[in-house]
């Protein structure tokens, strides 16, 4: 069943990412003026996530159907920097909380970790026409509700400004998708304060049940890891 879900996880993923790229070239065009709003919280009762952001971004639900399978929400930020939250249907559903033993469940969450680098973020960067892609942090974040791990990456593009791709990646236990919140932002140009904000939007993704804890808060920082 583990391997039935991870193929369907991966083939969705695909789709989603495609849609994600062509999302990304659209918004590097643009930017959005960051001022300092009352945070707004977007909800999605039926899948059980949410994320906060600045009331003055611009926020799109997209609703499921045939055109659309996988993203749920985007969310355009400053200087072109965005989020999105995308649902991959397995077809089966995810191993249970304690289904697996620990050792197990630390084997699996490294192997996810190396498919979604290769099955999504090397495609991420072959549809931006990245020339070269660093790998960053990646970290299990798992918890009683989910395996949850958190990845960076870094696109060095044509014209010369690399891009930061980071991603937080949960399966909840005993539901039949996966669940992304991705962003994407310029590595140079981004004040500090846009930094922070980012780093807060992008720390405010939750499952329903779920509370904030230090450990699970990650920072998406420059990556510096070998080039893929």
């Amino acid at each position: 069943m583990v391997a039935a879900v991870t193929k369907a996880h991966f083939q969705t993923a695909a789709l989603a990412v495609i849609r994600f790229a062509a999302f990304l070239s659209a918004l590097f065009a643009s930017t959005v003026a960051l001022a300092q709003p009352k945070l707004e919280e977007f909800y999605d009762k039926e899948y059980g996530y949410s994320f906060q952001y600045p009331a003055g971004w611009r926020l799109q639900h997209l609703p499921e159907g045939e055109v659309n399978r996988d993203i749920r929400a985007t969310l355009q930020g400053p200087n072109g920097s965005s989020f999105m939250a995308i649902v991959e249907k397995n077809g089966a559903k995810n191993a249970g909380k304690d289904d697996v033993a620990a050792e197990a469940r630390k084997a699996r969450v490294e192997m996810l970790m190396s498919q979604t680098i290769e099955q999504v973020y090397k495609t991420v960067a072959a549809n931006i026409k990245a020339v070269a892609m660093t790998v960053g942090e990646r970290s299990d974040i798992s918890n009683g509700l989910a395996i949850k791990f958190y990845i960076s990456t870094l696109h060095q593009m044509p014209d010369g400004k690399p891009i930061i791709v980071a991603g937080i990646h949960s399966f909840p236990f005993g539901k039949d998708y996966a669940l992304s919140f991705i962003m994407s932002a310029f590595r140079e140009g981004t004040p500090a304060e846009e930094q922070e904000t980012l780093t807060a939007v992008f720390n405010s993704f939750r499952l329903l049940g779920e509370r904030p804890a230090a450990g699970d808060s990650v920072k998406p920082a420059i990556p510096d890891g070998k080039k893929n």
